[in-house]
């Protein structure tokens, strides 16, 4: 494992065609280590054809919100369409994956979360109000990560790509998402999320010296697939918004 130069990947959501666009990207580019943030089958896509490949691949995964939401669900859930096309889809072998990833996890100084250390239904780097979502203050993520002894903090959850260079010295980084570049949601208030194009997301991250220093170069990367294809596939499923959330990145 290099925890001196890799990709960090989330929020797949079941787009089996954006997950292989950026393994090949990946690829490409001859990256060893991969780590990966989290809600990987959770969508209307091609969620078996995702658990397929993640469930043997070497990359470090954890789980995000809507991976429990998947083989521990409320009660509300039970009988929703997306829950029942997720156990059909789904085998025995794809649900044990996903019970036994952690919910987060540090390698050195690095430190992996879906949301926020403590809760992976909560934005790290979005504060929600009435009239939108919003990047946090400096002081609100600070103590959010108070407890977190890393100096890179790697989360997804909000599919927004960002970079944040907080005031203690830790960076903070979201890949965006492979596979849903918009949203919308109603907790904890009704909100939408965009990235704004069809693009498939990730992020590479470089360790260097600066004055002796360790520093991290970040690329955010934006893949193109056939994002029209795994639309119709959305949309075959009676998911109409999420197809115009993939095709467009707008919600």
């Amino acid at each position: 494992m290099n925890l001196d130069h890799f990709a960090v990947i989330s929020d797949i959501h079941g787009n089996r065609l954006a997950l292989e666009a950026v393994l090949q990207d990946i690829r490409q580019r001859q990256l060893e280590t991969i780590f990966n943030l989290g809600d990987h089958f959770y969508g209307s896509v091609d969620p078996a054809g995702v658990a397929d490949i993640l469930i043997h691949s070497e990359m470090s995964s954890i789980a995000g919100n809507q991976d429990w939401i998947i083989h521990s669900p409320p009660n509300e859930l039970l009988e929703t369409t997306d829950h029942l096309y997720m156990m059909e889809q789904l085998n025995a072998d794809h649900l044990l994956w996903l019970r036994e990833l952690p919910a987060t996890r540090q390698l050195e100084d690095v430190f992996l979360c879906h949301g926020t250390p403590r809760s992976d239904d909560t934005y790290l780097l979005e504060r929600v109000t009435s009239v939108g979502a919003f990047m946090a203050s400096d002081a609100a993520i600070r103590a959010e990560l108070a407890d977190i002894d890393a100096t890179l903090i790697l989360c997804g959850h909000s599919h927004v790509s960002r970079v944040v260079q907080l005031s203690d010295g830790k960076l903070v980084v979201n890949p965006g998402s492979v596979g849903m570049p918009a949203y919308t949601d109603d907790v904890p208030l009704p909100h939408k999320m965009e990235a704004g194009s069809p693009h498939a997301r990730y992020a590479i991250l470089t360790r260097t010296q600066v004055r002796g220093q360790n520093r991290w170069q970040v690329e955010q990367i934006a893949v193109t697939y056939d994002w029209h294809l795994a639309a119709e596939q959305a949309r075959r499923r009676g998911r109409s918004d999420r197809a115009e959330w993939i095709e467009s990145g707008r919600a």
